[in-house]
């Protein structure tokens, strides 16, 4: 250090240690020209030294940041995305709280619109659209299903569209609640009714919130067992996915509701979705039953009726036999290459009969039309609007 008082043999010391001594001078209480030029030297390093070391913490930071923070956002997302759905699901069954109040869950609809023509006195609807116009109420045209596949929503028109397997095929409809929630909702004509003074269940869910963490809402109660739907609970922010492989994206299901073809295409035509049974089918006895052929009696062949056979076998999928311009369409894509490979060159029933004993059909070698004995096991190709 230095000391005052005229001359002297200081010895500096300095941050980083002893730098030697030599003559040097204190004049009025201040260093002279040499002792400053040492600590403005030391002062600097010293500076120096520390904006690097600031630098570095700052890069690591950077670095740390960049690979945690997706990871943190994406627990944000998540967490956010199952608070709107249990909003959701807690608005809906607000709303039919309000009409079970009112003994309107007392009676079966005939239809999904005439279920939400009730439904929307006690919600607050920005928008509806029905099944010819479902993807208007929609923020994306298509989203990805559970089964990791590509679903255009404008197809989403019926109940076999949210869920697989159901027995009936009304019409779906899409709405828009106030808080710009997307749904598209389905009907189940087939529930049973609920009367004010029934015992109604509360029901909560786990959801996830981040991390691999669940939280447990407040949901939903038994008020809410004839309907499904399913939601977007993000605006089409992305990834417009459904839950996959148990991993929860931002379109949630409402009882089991979820995006789907609805019926099990052998090829598509235009909007017509097209199921080849070739000859799979059974023949059937019209002979006291008449539901597939109502001439079925008369008939002298009545015993073994492959065309309502064949009638029958595509009701039970959820489809119809192909009528003949139907079967026309599919015979020019066939002969267009559009469908080659697929169909194979046999005869086919239409659902369009001649008389008692013979139906039209069309042979797809060269488009061939003509009737003949409904006994005749020819193929059946199914149709449907998917």
């Amino acid at each position: 250090m230095l000391t005052g008082g005229g001359s002297c043999k200081p010895v500096i010391s300095t941050l980083s240690g002893d730098l030697g001594s030599g003559k040097c001078k204190v004049e009025n209480g201040k260093l002279n020209n040499f002792q400053f030029s040492i600590f403005n030297f030391q002062l600097k390093q010293k500076v120096a030294f520390t904006l690097a070391a600031v630098l570095i913490t700052l890069g690591i930071i950077g670095v740390v940041a960049a690979i945690t923070m997706p990871t943190v956002i994406a627990n944000i997302n998540e967490r956010v995305n199952s608070e709107r759905q249990a909003n959701i699901a807690q608005k809906i069954t607000q709303a039919m709280e309000q009409m079970r109040a009112h003994g309107l869950l007392n009676t079966k609809y005939a239809s999904t619109d005439a279920f939400v023509d009730e439904l929307q006195k006690y919600l607050k609807i920005a928008k509806r659209c029905d099944s010819e116009h479902i993807a208007d109420c929609w923020p994306t045209d298509k989203v990805t299903t559970a089964d990791e596949e590509e679903f255009e929503v404008s197809k989403a028109k019926t109940r076999k569209n949210l869920i697989k397997n159901a027995e009936d095929n009304t019409k779906n409809v899409g709405l828009v609640l106030a808080d710009g929630a997307s749904i598209i909702m389905t009907y189940d004509i087939g529930a049973r009714t609920i009367d004010v003074g029934d015992e109604v269940r509360a029901s909560r869910t786990q959801l996830p919130v981040g991390g691999g963490k669940l939280k447990d809402f407040p949901y939903t109660t038994s008020v809410t067992g004839a309907i499904d739907f399913v939601m977007d609970v993000n605006g089409g922010k992305g990834p417009n996915s459904e839950t996959i492989n148990g991993k929860y994206h931002d379109i949630r299901s409402f009882n089991g509701a979820q995006f789907a073809k609805g019926m099990t295409c052998s090829f598509e035509v235009g909007n017509l979705c097209v199921k080849n049974l070739e000859t799979t089918y059974s023949c059937i006895n019209t002979c006291s039953d008449t539901t597939w052929d109502s001439r079925g009696t008369a008939n002298a062949d009545c015993s073994s009726n492959c065309w309502a056979g064949a009638k029958k076998a595509c009701a039970d999928i959820g489809m119809t036999l192909a009528s003949r311009d139907e079967l026309n369409t599919i015979f020019i894509a066939k002969a267009k290459g559009t469908v080659s490979g697929v169909l194979t060159d046999d005869w086919f029933w239409s659902s369009a009969e001649y008389d008692t004993r013979d139906a039209w059909y069309q042979y797809f070698g060269d488009g061939f039309k003509y009737y003949y004995r409904k006994y005749n096991l020819y193929g059946a190709l199914c149709v449907g609007n998917n």
